[in-house]
């Protein structure tokens, strides 16, 4: 049930050079949200920006008996973000959700693997924790993170005291191997037997996540990052083009933001 509720902010702090983590007081229908949904934020009597801005479901911290609390990862790049960060515990916020089509939370006897680019680690962190309660064995889940330099890897620690291994790679060489993130995914894959690949980042990243999937007939299921209007797919503003004749385009914001790779053009 997507809800439109003025929120409280219980916690706003930075965990990298230009990453904060801030957390929300919100309803319990949040109970039944999936790894993958988002929400839109606005700040209260401000109408500046015009449009509600779109964030990832990090995590669903638990709160007392009649709350719980959600968390939203995010970069400080633009106004809004400029303005989010100066919020402190006690202020409010407009959110609307959740929104969107999520990962599918699967058990697995073989392994899987999770990729994420930069921020895009902001909903695989709620997946990891989903599939860790469904009852999956998380020795065999690989994590792959991947940025541009190390401030960019984010989450590491709490993907490891989930039980999962990581491994990590920068386009500088400042934080784990040098290269893409792409590239110790397709060695592991060689060494191993897969059977899903979820993935989260720039697109670039997410075409290739796609490609080598598809060059090994294994599932994968991707999170798109776009700009939306509505959030709620009115507005047409954040259609994708998709290899489903009958369709053509897909809203990000209701039929994903997650897709099953092969859908996408």
């Amino acid at each position: 049930m997507i809800t439109q509720q003025t929120v409280e902010i219980t916690r706003n702090e930075p965990i990298s050079d230009g990453y904060h983590r801030i957390r929300l007081n919100c309803g319990m229908h949040y109970a039944s949200a999936t790894p993958g949904q988002f929400v839109t934020i606005r700040l209260p009597d401000q109408a500046e920006p015009l449009l509600r801005r779109p964030f990832s479901i990090h995590r669903l911290p638990s709160g007392d008996a009649d709350t719980l609390q959600i968390e939203i990862l995010y970069r400080v790049v633009g106004g809004f973000t400029r303005q989010l960060v100066r919020q402190v515990p006690g202020n409010e916020l407009d959110i609307l959700g959740p929104i969107g089509h999520g990962f599918s939370v699967r058990l697995y006897e073989h392994p899987v693997a999770i990729a994420a680019g930069g921020i895009g680690v902001a909903p695989l962190v709620f997946l990891a924790e989903r599939l860790k309660q469904a009852g999956m064995d998380m020795n065999r889940v690989m994590v792959f993170l991947g940025g541009r330099t190390g401030t960019d890897i984010l989450c590491e620690g709490i993907f490891s005291s989930l039980g999962m291994q990581v491994s990590v790679a920068t386009e500088d060489g400042t934080a784990g191997e040098k290269g893409l993130v792409t590239e110790p995914l397709q060695k592991w894959i060689k060494d191993n037997n897969p059977k899903m690949i979820y993935a989260c980042g720039p697109h670039p990243m997410l075409k290739a996540v796609g490609e080598i999937a598809q060059s090994h007939g294994i599932a994968c299921e991707v999170s798109i990052e776009t700009l939306m209007a509505c959030g709620l797919g009115v507005c047409m503003g954040c259609a994708v083009s998709t290899n489903d004749a009958g369709e053509g385009y897909r809203h990000v914001c209701k039929d994903g933001p997650v897709f099953d790779a092969r859908v996408l053009v």
